[in-house]
């Protein structure tokens, strides 16, 4: 008798009317735009989820995002990837550590903080540690992210991994993070106070202003050169005069000058006065 052998999964490149219809729906349940993202790595994602999901294609996808929905809470968890580590890319942290913040706090007591996409919270924490080493008081930190179910895990701060953690040394490591029964690390609610997390769409105008820093790490790599361009100038419209922006090692924001930033160093942008 003959093998039925599973036929491979097609591809979505092609499916214009898939991909429209998709649009749409993610538009009108989540205020998301996909135009506004690089579509070979969006099609990617989709294509997981409808290998996952065994459907048929785009349409049916379409078709089954409902408000509420675990398929549409997949979508949002594979939309948003959130890789990080507290402390991730050691030696720009030390930088933020040893010289970008104690220069704001030689013009500020209370230090504005923004953390643009800041995941299930390790960035947010790992510069709330840095305020509390640093012995400051008053300072602040906004942490915002798209997804709503990474932000509830980001207030619990129960979601950490001993790779989380590899960067800290091991004294304060354990100063601020409790190893847990399920083998998670949970960070310490000395932490908490100065973080105040709210959800936010990164192509939407900034949450407040006259941030002294703003931290925006990895995130804009999946956007197209024209979103990528309005993300760069509201993040800048959130700095005060004189403040950073500090972006990912491998990202590069091309003719800075456009935005009124001039290159501190590798990662690090001042706005002009």
């Amino acid at each position: 008798m003959p093998i039925d052998f599973p036929q491979p999964m097609k591809s979505s490149q092609n499916d214009e009317a898939g991909y429209n219809a998709v649009h749409k729906r993610v538009l009108d349940l989540t205020g998301i735009d996909l135009d506004s993202y690089k579509r070979p790595q969006m099609l990617r994602r989709l294509d997981a989820i409808i290998s996952r999901r065994q459907l048929n294609g785009l349409a049916q996808l379409a078709s089954e995002l409902k408000p509420g929905s675990e398929l549409l809470q997949e979508f949002m968890e594979r939309f948003t990837i959130n890789v990080s580590e507290c402390f991730r890319d050691k030696p720009r942290f030390e930088i933020l550590a040893n010289q970008i913040i104690p220069e704001a706090l030689k013009r500020t007591q209370r230090v504005r903080l923004w953390s643009a996409g800041c995941s299930y919270g390790a960035e947010p924490y790992s510069i709330s540690l840095i305020f509390q080493e640093l012995h400051t008081a008053g300072c602040t930190i906004t942490a915002t992210d798209i997804d709503p179910k990474i932000l509830a895990a980001a207030r619990a701060g129960e979601s950490f991994t001993a790779n989380d953690l590899k960067n800290l040394p091991a004294n304060l490591a354990s100063k601020y993070f409790t190893h847990l029964p399920n083998g998670n690390y949970r960070v310490s609610d000395s932490l908490k106070p100065a973080i105040t997390f709210k959800q936010h769409n990164l192509l939407s105008p900034p949450p407040d202003s006259n941030f002294d820093i703003v931290v925006c790490r990895n995130v804009t790599i999946y956007f197209t050169e024209e979103a990528k361009d309005r993300v760069t100038q509201y993040l800048v419209n959130a700095l005060k005069p004189g403040g950073i922006l500090f972006i990912g090692e491998t990202e590069t924001i091309h003719r800075p000058n456009r935005f009124g930033l001039s290159l501190r160093s590798t990662s690090f942008y001042e706005r002009a006065a």
